[in-house]
């Protein structure tokens, strides 16, 4: 096996066999200067995992995308709208991308990356704008897993009404 094959493997094993370590690093970044103690659920945290797994197997020789290969949910907020995908996903191409950096890929290997990552923002934006205008085009790579639409409210602190406090009983 050739030292390149070797560092090609190497990145695909870490990739499908420690998806976890890179999604943390992902989830790290992400919350790198946030001024809220606790940042906002992300769109992409249930799949960032699965995802990052199918890159690996991507990476091995696989052929079909790793965005349709993945079972997980899509977050869309309409709220947030393509601007908070194209954030996170941004987020996750460097990571990943410096990551191959860090395991000693290549060219080849981010050209994967790349590819894959901008199928899977096309198809999540595509949702988007199918879950807004129902006649908007599908998406030319469909999602594997569940889209979901994620309402975001400011939960209201509960008031009590005059009168209808809370009785205890007493014990004597």
């Amino acid at each position: 096996m050739t030292e390149r094959a070797k560092r090609t493997a190497g990145v695909a094993r870490v990739f499908t066999h420690q998806p976890d370590r890179l999604a943390a690093a992902w989830r790290r970044v992400r919350c790198t200067g946030s001024s809220q103690v606790h940042p906002p659920q992300g769109l992409l945290d249930g799949l960032v995992e699965p995802f990052i797994r199918e890159l690996g197997q991507s990476l091995s020789g696989d052929r079909t995308s790793p965005w349709s290969r993945t079972r997980a949910v899509l977050r869309l907020s309409p709220d947030r709208g393509a601007r908070g995908l194209y954030d996170e996903f941004a987020v996750l191409r460097r990571c990943l991308v410096d990551a191959v950096e860090v395991l000693g890929g290549g060219d080849a290997e981010r050209a994967v990356i790349n590819r894959c990552l901008d199928e899977a923002v096309d198809s999540a934006v595509a949702l988007l704008q199918r879950l807004k205008d129902t006649s908007a085009e599908a998406p030319r790579v469909p999602f594997g897993g569940l889209v979901v639409e994620w309402f975001e409210r400011p939960s209201e602190p509960r008031v009590q009404q005059p009168g209808t406090e809370a009785t205890r009983a007493a014990l004597h």
